[in-house]
């Protein structure tokens, strides 16, 4: 566990996002590009986040998932905000991302 005086690794954080999978498309959440904004600040953690589509239902589930996680490596407070702006598009997808969609034949 992490000592309130410490700071959780931005590395670290970005291991349990790539953990975090969308349960329609088998690619993690952070590779999808869905991760628009990481901000840590000593074990505090704020995300901003969108989905595939805006009336996309998993949000709750997914950022219960994401502080739960968190949680469980030492963050205090998670905070997931999602926004829509700009919204998601292939474009966003890691060079990871982009090979496991393409390796499924995805033609991204």
């Amino acid at each position: 566990m992490i000592e309130d005086t410490e700071t959780l690794a931005r590395e670290q954080i970005i291991e349990v996002l790539k953990m975090i999978y969308d349960p329609e498309i088998p690619v993690n959440i952070y590779d999808l590009g869905l991760i628009y904004d990481l901000e840590v600040t000593g074990i505090d953690v704020g995300i901003k986040m969108t989905l595939t589509a805006v009336g996309c239902p998993i949000g709750p589930h997914v950022a219960e998932e994401i502080r739960q996680k968190l949680q469980a490596i030492g963050a205090a407070d998670v905070v997931v905000n999602f926004v829509w702006s700009p919204p998601w598009s292939a474009e966003r997808l890691t060079d990871d991302g982009r090979l496991a969609l393409q390796s499924m034949g995805y033609p991204v």
